[in-house]
């Protein structure tokens, strides 16, 4: 099946033609099969040497509204680490995944700045935990897709002396098909990638803007850092809905913070800016584990660690919704295995939400239980698509990317004390 076959049958079609090619390879609906082999577990890669498996490691101190105890995260660090790898020292956890000579990017994500991010405190320790391996500062990437966003964080300016920093593009734009990651007729930026010709996930559907010409609009091009600046790399996700994904977490950094032309996967029509009913596109479920599964993705993306210390359970992943709302949940997890930990992730954020009285994500989109909201005197409703189902969760296991089923995934909780972090600052 070709592309114009294909596109001609509607992209909608084919994601409900998906579970139907599970079992010879739904992918192929896509656009080509993988070239690389797929990860076989107990390597590194995805889903890596524990796949199923997911350390949970609460500190009740960790954070407080947005300010993060850095005594706090580095016990959770240390002792997730050695819980994920079944080891009595840190060091041997960092050792089991990076070694002097890898050259290790940390994948932060800033969305939802200022307060439900990559939290500095987490970076700082991943940093440290490098170092502990072996791994020269000089060796060590830490990165984002937009340039803006990194540094409206200010990641830049925390950095230890000797790491690097760079991202893919230089902002959001609503074409997002530059190759170079610059915007045209906008002076260069320093520090931006941009994103590798050569290595592109190409799927079946496209933004209405997208020049009819422009075979760029079918693909998504990988950004260099993870092609070839790095040989691994570590994903920070953050513990958050999703207005069109449900839950953005783990998959969902490896995929939209990764390529270009990535609006595609969630269009909106209307008038940008402006939130009204009207008729949507929500193709995140096939999209996403498509990207994850691009070879250099799969076998680079070696460790995951959720931040759930300040975490968003309504509005998310920024605050230009109405309906932001984040809590301090006061955890960090651990995984080789995005979909498991996802899995374990999008649990969490539906229990707060209960917890607040409002549905799971599954059941919100605008044909689901959505409330209105108040905006400039008039009742909107607060979803933008028809639905906000994470089925690319379950989607991404039936590519091998880990363990979906919840009696499968091992999830292994452990409660720090308060005090703990008070005296190891005395």
């Amino acid at each position: 099946m070709n592309r114009r076959t294909l596109f001609a049958g509607a992209a909608g079609a084919a994601a409900g033609a998906v579970l139907g090619y599970a079992g010879r390879g739904w992918l192929g609906l896509f656009g080509p099969p993988s070239e690389a082999p797929l990860v076989v577990p107990g390597t590194l890669g995805i889903p890596g040497p524990y796949p199923g498996r997911v350390v949970e490691v609460h500190h009740p101190a960790a954070a407080t509204g947005n300010r993060r105890n850095r005594q706090a995260v580095r016990q959770m660090v240390e002792r997730g680490m050695c819980a994920l790898v079944g080891c009595d020292h840190p060091v041997e956890a960092w050792r089991r995944f990076f070694a002097p000579g890898d050259r290790v990017g940390i994948k932060v994500v800033p969305v939802g700045r200022p307060d439900s991010i990559s939290s500095p405190e987490l970076v700082l320790e991943v940093i440290d935990g490098l170092r502990s391996a072996g791994v020269r500062p000089s060796d060590i990437l830490v990165f984002d897709r937009y340039r803006d966003e990194f540094m409206s964080c200010g990641y830049h300016q925390i950095l230890p002396e000797g790491v690097h920093w760079e991202c893919a593009s230089v902002r959001y734009d609503d074409l997002q098909v530059w190759i170079d990651g610059q915007i045209p007729g906008e002076p260069r930026q320093k520090r931006v990638s941009g994103y590798d010709p050569q290595v592109y996930r190409e799927v079946a559907y496209c933004l209405p803007q997208h020049d009819p010409s422009d075979d760029r609009r079918f693909r998504s091009h990988l950004c260099r850092i993870v092609s070839e600046k790095v040989d691994k790399f570590i994903s920070l996700p953050v513990l958050k809905d999703h207005r069109s994904a449900g839950v953005t977490l783990s998959l969902k950094n490896l995929s939209h913070g990764s390529v270009n032309n990535v609006a595609r996967s969630h269009i909106i029509t209307g008038q940008p800016g402006k939130i009204e009913r009207g008729e949507t596109l929500n193709q995140c479920g096939t999209f996403i584990p498509a990207i994850v599964s691009l070879p250099a993705i799969r076998q680079k993306a070696v460790l995951q660690i959720l931040d759930g210390l300040v975490g968003t359970w309504e509005g998310g992943p920024g605050t230009w919704n109405r309906t932001f709302a984040t809590w301090n949940y006061n955890s960090l997890f651990f995984a080789t295995d995005p979909v498991a930990l996802d899995h374990v992730g999008w649990e969490v954020i539906d229990r707060k939400r209960a917890a607040e009285g409002w549905p799971g994500v599954a059941q919100m989109g605008l044909e689901g239980h959505w409330r209105p909201i108040d905006v400039d005197g008039r009742s909107v409703p607060s979803e933008q698509f028809h639905m906000r189902q994470p089925e690319h969760v379950a989607l991404a296991a039936t590519l091998g990317l880990g363990v979906f089923e919840r009696k499968a995934i091992r999830l292994e909780r452990i409660d720090l004390p308060a005090e703990s972090a008070v005296q190891e600052r005395a």
